[in-house]
């Protein structure tokens, strides 16, 4: 019982801070167990599949809740600790498959957190969810709007994939989604050699299988403990890092000696990676605006044993502090994070098409920027956690029309499905397909 009360209170605070302060949910839950103090792994493995289950869920939840509640209130006018148990006990009773038992369990650790008192003003409303259908209640909603809420999706996210994909493709990306992600690690030979590290990982209880095409990068199958908490982790013998992500560094593949220039580089996962391909030699420029990710960077790149990278404080879509030209340069814009639905669900309701063009804007300008550093003969790499065609082809197509200079080159290893709309040679990433993030990499090189 313990167990649940302590991960449902851990659930509820962390749901509030996300709504209160716009927070990530790793963000939000590291904050909720410091605050709370909850350190047991099966109290923080619980609340976590709480957070992301219901996050994951929240049109269809907040829906249903709103049902619950009728048109007496709004459920954003309720109290953040109030709501945010209203969506954990519709996510546990509506899609958890949670017995008598379970649902008693959830109130009791729900009071116990919140208070009765507090409570009791909305029990009418959880006794109306318990009785809710959901085909019921959705019988008589327009097409579009019913499609949305049952793949967990914002409806005009449902409609560009769609248009991007076809229905068959979008509804199969949805609904991997609305499951867990998949995790991979890269071992870090910056710090020990492969063979080593292979016995450390097998020894820490972690099962992983290799990724094809990308040399010491491996997905994880099962793992007896978090894996942060273990030792290979710890030293920095292994990093936990998106195949996709991993892909991006080898597709630049710096040579030890050269120069490259890392923009939008924290918290620092694939400076270390080209640190690394580059065997700690030469020179690594890592640029992002964010002081307290740069911050995390310095610390994690030092964890790391990373010893040629120089961090630089700018912005990116404006002139760079640099007249420094690069063998390679690696552009890893802010974007729309929708190729991460399915780790971060909480971005799926903060990703508006408003947003997209906002954010396609400045993309176009931090590559123009990072073009100009790229040296005769030298790579520049684009690449984006995002699958909108907005935020991918139309920047680069637009970016090679405007600079004859640089051409597209053929992208390997080739791990993912060509670009469209004629970027043939770059590369997308689907979770439904590859099993990992959602991504874009286009690789360009300028005349000599």
């Amino acid at each position: 019982m313990r167990i649940v009360q302590d991960a449902v209170a851990l659930a509820i605070e962390a749901l509030s801070w996300m709504e209160l302060e716009g927070l990530s949910e790793r963000t939000a839950f590291a904050r909720a167990s410091k605050q709370l103090g909850i350190t047991r792994t099966d109290q923080l493995r619980t609340a976590q599949l709480l957070i992301l289950e219901t996050t994951r869920r929240r049109n269809l939840i907040d829906y249903l809740i709103q049902k619950a509640i009728g048109g007496q209130s709004d459920l954003d006018s309720i109290q953040h600790g109030i709501a945010s148990f209203l969506r954990l006990f519709c996510y546990w009773t509506k899609f958890h498959r949670a017995d008598d038992r379970d649902v008693t369990r959830i109130l009791h650790a729900a009071r116990s957190t919140l208070g009765w008192r507090v409570l009791q003003p909305m029990e009418i409303v959880l006794g109306r969810i318990l009785a809710l259908d959901i085909v019921d209640e959705m019988k008589e909603l327009p097409h579009d709007e019913a499609v949305a809420l049952s793949m967990f999706h914002p409806a005009w996210f449902v409609s560009v994939s769609t248009f991007l994909l076809g229905r068959p493709a979008a509804f199969k990306l949805m609904q991997r989604n609305a499951q867990q992600a998949s995790s991979y690690i890269r071992i870090n030979t910056l710090l020990g050699n492969e063979e080593a590290c292979r016995r450390e990982i097998e020894e820490a209880g972690i099962e992983v299988e290799p990724v094809q095409n990308l040399p010491l990068a491996f997905k994880v199958l099962s793992s007896k403990r978090p894996i942060v908490q273990t030792k290979p982790y710890r030293r920095g013998g292994i990093v936990i890092q998106d195949k996709a992500s991993i892909l991006a560094s080898v597709l630049a593949s710096p040579r030890p000696g050269d120069s490259v220039l890392d923009v939008c580089a924290a918290p620092g996962a694939k400076t270390a990676h080209l640190a690394q391909l580059m065997e700690n030699k030469g020179a690594i420029y890592s640029i992002d605006k964010s002081s307290a990710r740069m911050s995390f960077w310095r610390r994690e790149v030092s964890r790391l044993g990373v010893r040629s990278a120089h961090p630089l404080l700018a912005d990116a879509s404006k002139p760079l502090p640099t007249n420094m030209q690069f063998n390679v340069v690696l552009l890893d814009p802010p974007c729309s994070n929708t190729g991460t639905f399915w780790k971060s669900p909480a971005e799926k309701w903060s990703a508006t098409p408003e947003r997209v063009h906002a954010l396609a804007r400045i993309q176009r300008a931090m590559l123009e920027n990072a073009s100009r550093f790229v040296r005769e003969g030298g790579t520049l790499v684009y690449s984006t956690c995002s699958i909108l065609a907005d935020e991918n082809e139309r920047v680069v197509n637009s970016f090679l029309a405007a600079n004859p200079d640089f051409r597209a080159v053929d992208s390997s290893p080739k791990i993912g499905l060509p670009g469209l709309y004629g970027s043939e040679m770059s590369q997308r990433l689907y979770p439904h397909i590859h099993d990992c993030n959602g991504h874009f990499l286009s690789k360009m090189k300028r005349a000599d």
